[in-house]
């Protein structure tokens, strides 16, 4: 169990550094149907004049005025308005976090898994970059006033049942934090973390950082082994990006220290995939034992 008082900080949205994840699904369709609900897009009002109209070119090179008729614009209002409303409402495809992905196991034992596939897009996809995650304890985010739920439909919910899953490892903020959700001290439970270039040495704030008192509460990793790992593919969605048949580059232990600070830590020689992106996965082997709580974190890793 984590602090109540840390369970009830506001956290942000989807990682700042993939600001999409959250809010992509439903921003760059919105904007491109900017011009289908507004009519100032297709006619312009001429300057003095109360009415819609444009100049026209008849035969003869004579220009000619149109005045667009109420009936007509009722008509196109209907004819362009209600498809895209109906898309929009529904552009929103999000869902709520609710358990881990074993198959991480797999990929690690095996050293590859074909099957496996991971997206990066939307509120939901968090869920399976962790073996497990802690669940979010007590009453969901009440709603702003201007909350549009026709647009966003349950994000902010979803957001919130995802509080500690695993893109909050990555998501350059310090003070959110990835949590292993199993019984204990989550030992054998992994993380799966995007980087920019795993051959580089790598970042790592063990822990809850949010404050010292949580951050000698909870667990803190203390001897991890961490994977290099590459995805074979990776294709673009509408919604984010999709990375299968996965590998294991190389692996290293690593015994950190009990600070509420960062740590680096360098990997074996490896070459990361160039166009597939560049991962890690981090194991639990032993913790550092919080003076409150059985739950271990990691509050941020990067380079």
């Amino acid at each position: 169990m984590i602090a109540p008082d840390a369970r009830e900080f506001v956290y942000p949205g989807m990682p700042e550094s993939s600001n999409y994840q959250a809010a992509f699904a439903h921003t760059f369709q919105s904007k491109s149907l900017a011009c289908y609900n507004d009519l100032s897009c297709e006619m312009k009002r001429p300057v003095g004049s109360n009415k819609a109209s444009r100049s026209l070119t008849g035969k003869g090179g004579k220009s000619r005025q149109i005045l667009s008729l109420p009936i007509l614009l009722i008509a196109l209002l209907a004819g362009l308005c209600l498809p895209f409303q109906q898309a929009r409402a529904q552009a929103y495809e999000g869902e709520a976090c609710k358990d881990g992905n074993s198959e991480i196991r797999t990929l690690l034992e095996k050293g590859k898994i074909p099957g496996m596939t991971l997206h990066f897009g939307i509120t939901g996809d968090a869920q399976r970059w962790a073996t497990s995650f802690l669940k979010a304890e007590g009453m969901p985010p009440k709603r702003m006033p201007d909350y549009d739920v026709e647009l966003d439909g349950d994000m902010d919910i979803h957001d919130w049942t995802c509080m500690f899953a695993a893109f909050r490892a990555f998501d350059k903020n310090q003070e959110t934090a990835w949590a292993e959700g199993v019984e204990g001290p989550g030992i054998g439970e992994v993380l799966i973390v995007k980087l920019e270039d795993s051959s580089r040495p790598i970042k790592i704030r063990t822990g809850f950082a949010l404050s010292d008192a949580l951050f000698k509460a909870n667990n803190r990793p203390r001897k991890v082994r961490i994977y290099a790992l590459s995805p074979a593919r990776s294709d673009a969605t509408q919604i984010g990006l999709l990375y299968s048949d996965w590998q294991v580059l190389t692996r290293k232990e690593f015994e950190l220290k009990d600070l509420n600070a960062w740590q680096t830590v360098q990997l074996p020689a490896h070459k990361p995939s160039e166009t597939s992106g560049s991962f890690i996965a981090i194991e639990i082997l032993s913790v550092y034992k919080g003076t409150k709580y059985d739950d271990t974190l990691i509050s941020e890793v990067m380079n």
